[in-house]
């Protein structure tokens, strides 16, 4: 079983231009709870109190995670929200530990541990996250996350901050720190799209042993965003991995987290998008009436996509021959002749291709 915690508010706060208002936050928890998301990292208590969002993420029944730094005034920052867990960041990379953290790998797991104690201490469950780890040394990355498992973290997230990591460098990294924590905690994958491959990389992590995968909505995030929630969680599902999802809502719940945050899906994007499931080339609408494997890796109604077969300036014989045989017309060459341009001449009139349900009617008419 694969969980997953979904990071789209915390993560969508820091998007450029992109406001968050109270009502949309609420919006989106309820969405998510639709999904039967396990857990949710609501805020980053320290830039963004958002307590509102807390109490009512535990009224939907979802765990909430406050995002803290590995700094004393960060994690009394987080407990004021009273969350179940914290998930307590450290970088981890030599260029970031000298230019973003100022300190040394010493120094910095010290703070990570005394600060993880810190959060125990107040009463709620500890996680770390070990950022930049894809541009870290996996030596310092296993021992310091030894280190948090004896101070009594829940489990360990690899972030690939930079989004610089492959399926290779993951894989490796999520073993090296596995092995060296072996059953005391749960490894986790935190992964960015700078490079074209979060999904990749966020399943790389799986088949290394990680358990839980960190994503948001449509990969919404800084930058080029993280993993997209709803891609990681197809490709699982389409090999056969478990999850908690309620996948048959996948798509209307993602596209409705879109339109609650004011975010527009682009056309072309996969599962969510409106073009994902269209199709109206004509040697690819003959085959999808006769088997709609043919062009599609899966049945999007298996995620509450639909199918769109379109009929125009694009479609062949062979496709109305499909046609005509699917609405049990005998597809004569005179008949088929006479759909073609009864087809071209609704869609000029349209100024636009026809639905495969517009189709069905105008043979049923001819």
């Amino acid at each position: 079983m694969v969980a997953f915690k979904d990071l789209t508010l915390r993560e969508g706060a820091q998007v450029p231009g992109l406001q968050i208002s109270e009502t949309a936050g609420r919006r989106v928890l309820t969405q998510l709870a639709e999904l039967n998301i396990g857990r949710v990292e609501v805020a980053f208590p320290r830039a963004q109190h958002r307590e509102s969002w807390f109490r009512y993420a535990d009224d939907l029944g979802l765990r909430t995670a406050a995002l803290a730094r590995a700094l004393p005034k960060d994690i009394d920052a987080a407990l004021k929200v009273d969350p179940d867990e914290i998930e307590v960041i450290v970088t981890t990379s030599d260029v970031q530990l000298e230019y973003a953290l100022g300190k040394s790998k010493d120094e910095a797991r010290d703070l990570l541990v005394s600060n993880v104690e810190r959060a125990i201490d107040g009463g709620v469950d500890a996680g770390v996250t070990l950022m930049d780890a894809m541009r870290a040394d996996n030596e310092y990355l296993a021992a310091t996350a030894h280190a948090a498992s004896e101070a009594g973290a829940k489990h360990v997230t690899l972030a690939d901050t930079t989004g610089a990591g492959t399926p290779d460098t993951v894989s490796e990294t999520v073993t090296t720190v596995g092995d060296a924590v072996g059953n005391d905690v749960a490894i986790a994958i935190h992964t960015h799209d700078d490079m074209g491959v979060a999904t990749a990389n966020a399943v790389a992590g799986v088949d290394a042993g990680a358990s839980a995968v960190d994503a948001t909505v449509g990969g919404i995030g800084e930058r080029a965003g993280n993993a997209p929630l709803e891609e990681v969680a197809v490709l699982l599902a389409e090999r056969g991995d478990t999850t908690e999802l309620t996948l048959d809502e996948l798509v209307p719940v993602c596209r409705a987290v879109h339109e609650s945050l004011g975010v527009d899906v682009p056309p072309g994007k996969s599962v969510i998008g409106n073009r994902a499931y269209r199709h109206e080339s004509g040697m690819h609408t003959a085959a999808m009436l006769k088997e709609p494997s043919t062009y599609e890796p899966f049945d999007p109604a298996k995620y509450g996509g639909e199918r769109e077969l379109l009929f125009g300036k694009d479609t062949g014989r062979g496709a109305v021959r499909a046609l005509l045989k699917n609405a049990a017309v005998e597809p004569t060459p005179d008949r088929v002749d006479e759909t073609l341009a009864a087809i071209r001449i609704e869609t000029a009139e349209k100024n636009g291709p026809l639905t495969e349900s517009d189709a069905r009617e105008l043979v049923r008419n001819l």
